[in-house]
């Protein structure tokens, strides 16, 4: 059993680092007009103290960061997601440290979109992995280090095939997850790069399956299972909008679907996709310690810990999304915890 990320903090036996995972952020439509008029704080201002707590936070950014207005000349899509150049600032002062960029947004805004997202997480400093002006940056992975541990991260997305990157056009590292041999083998090109890299910690982003699922189909579990059998030491999945379940295998974390950390979405009453978790994960170079879950809700293109009623269901739906897959959450002072077996 792992212990609590106190202990796990203190016991002065190895350098450990604290990860915080956050969902997708879509930073368009009606939160880029809050942005412009409340001011950039105004999305992620509410978990600003949870993310920059953190030694490490990322996320997905669903959208393109540009003044640029050609859509994607592609097949017409329902939704264009384009965040006003500002939106950068609210992600670096919430301190997000970097974003896969491998989904089905990132070119919303054609490849001109994509250029200026790009100009703008660098000139902030943000990370990013899973799209660039060609294949080979789309598919390279990312690389930090905190604490003298370092990660590798490579981010794939399973949609919208014609964002793809090729030789010598821009795009997103997709991947057909449908073809098995295929995917794995992209997988282990990936893991190969990391590992070259000399990373401690790799880190496989997939964008991946359909909206507002909320439990892993049979067969992404066995790509899950695949990943960390070949060696990627985290699993970090996004794309229902939903959080799912986490599954701890052989030790390593599996993060299914994370969710989303702000948007906005029309609120299902089913689904209830405004209650939402951030996740932080404390490591050490060789093994997993602890997972706590910040349970969050979106209201008016804000996001905030949730408390009350709202804490309530999260945790509840938690427990029972991670007991279905080997899993418990403990509540214990107003926190709640993952357990797993040994």
């Amino acid at each position: 059993m792992p212990a609590p990320m106190e202990d796990a903090m203190t016991d002065g036996q190895e350098d450990t680092v604290q990860v915080m995972l956050g969902g997708d952020v879509m930073l368009g439509r009606l939160v880029g007009e809050a942005i412009r008029c409340e001011g950039r704080g105004y999305p992620l201002g509410g978990v600003a103290a949870l993310l920059r707590g953190a030694d490490l936070s990322m996320v997905n950014l669903e959208c393109a960061i540009t003044g640029a207005s050609g859509e994607w000349g592609g097949a017409p899509k329902a939704f264009y997601f384009g965040a006003p150049p500002e939106a950068a600032l609210s992600l670096a002062g919430a301190g997000v440290d970097c974003v896969s960029l491998a989904n089905n947004h990132v070119l919303d805004f054609d490849v001109a979109g994509l250029h200026d997202t790009l100009r703008a997480l660098r000139a902030q400093g943000i990370g990013y992995a899973g799209a660039g002006e060609d294949a080979d940056r789309a598919y390279a992975p990312l690389f930090l280090a905190r604490n003298g541990i370092k990660f590798g991260m490579v981010a794939f997305c399973d949609h919208q095939a014609d964002f793809a990157a090729a030789e010598h056009t821009p795009g997103m590292a997709y991947l057909d997850l449908t073809d098995r041999a295929a995917a794995l083998a992209a997988f282990r090109r990936g893991l190969a790069h990391i590992l070259k890299g000399g990373a401690d910690w790799p880190i496989l982003s997939l964008h991946w399956g359909p909206n507002m699922a909320d439990r892993p189909a049979h067969y992404f579990r066995e790509l899950a299972h695949a990943a960390i059998d070949m060696g990627f030491r985290l699993l970090f999945g996004h794309s229902a909008h939903v959080f799912q379940g986490v599954e701890v295998y052989r030790g390593w974390p599996i993060f299914y679907a994370a969710g989303d950390l702000v948007d906005d979405y029309y609120v299902g009453p089913v689904f209830r996709n405004d209650h939402q978790l951030l996740f932080e994960l404390t490591l050490t170079r060789g093994a997993l310690r602890a997972i706590r879950l910040h349970p969050v809700l979106i209201e008016d293109c804000r996001v905030a810990p949730a408390g009350g009623a709202a804490f309530d269901y999260i945790a509840n739906r938690a427990a029972a999304l991670c007991a279905a897959l080997g899993t418990q959450v403990r509540r214990a002072d107003g926190k709640l915890w993952l357990e797993w077996g040994d």
